[in-house]
């Protein structure tokens, strides 16, 4: 009985089949994700209410810590468990929680866009710190892959 069907060797001048397109979306996630920022900027005022809350050190230190990656702060060779990297990774996650409890109340976030499964607010409070990393030319952008990351380590 055989499991493994075997795969034809392709010829040298041979071409490699194109991918398919599902449904004509070609849009790559971080096009996706800017456009949903852009719609989430214009329709909510998320920039103004981030503004108020996010201080600089505090952002350049989320951005560090993303910019080294999550699974490498919270797995890496040299993990101990209570790195400055970490605490802004708890920090960051707690932040995104707790804004998403106080804009519930805010008229403007009933026009919050969301991606895939994803609260809304949430999403909402991510691009308005990926729009506040760019301003500052921050490297390790924030976006839902990420958030997803940090809510299932640390939340």
């Amino acid at each position: 009985m055989i499991f493994f069907r075997q795969r034809k060797a392709m010829r040298r001048d041979e071409k490699k089949p194109e991918p398919r397109k599902e449904g004509g979306n070609s849009k790559s996630y971080d096009e996706r994700m800017d456009e949903i920022t852009h719609w989430n900027i214009e329709h909510t005022d998320i920039l103004e209410v981030l503004r108020e809350q996010i201080k600089d050190d505090r952002l350049i230190s989320w951005s560090k810590a993303l910019g080294i990656g999550i699974r490498r702060v919270l797995r890496g060779p040299g993990y101990s468990g209570r790195s400055p990297e970490y605490e802004s990774l708890r920090d960051l996650i707690r932040f995104i929680a707790e804004q998403r409890i106080k804009l519930l109340g805010n008229p403007t976030m009933k026009e919050a866009r969301g991606i895939e499964k994803m609260d809304p607010l949430s999403v909402c409070v991510v691009c308005g710190i990926r729009v506040l990393q760019r301003e500052r030319g921050l490297p390790g952008m924030i976006n839902t892959m990420k958030l997803k990351l940090l809510e299932r380590y640390l939340g």
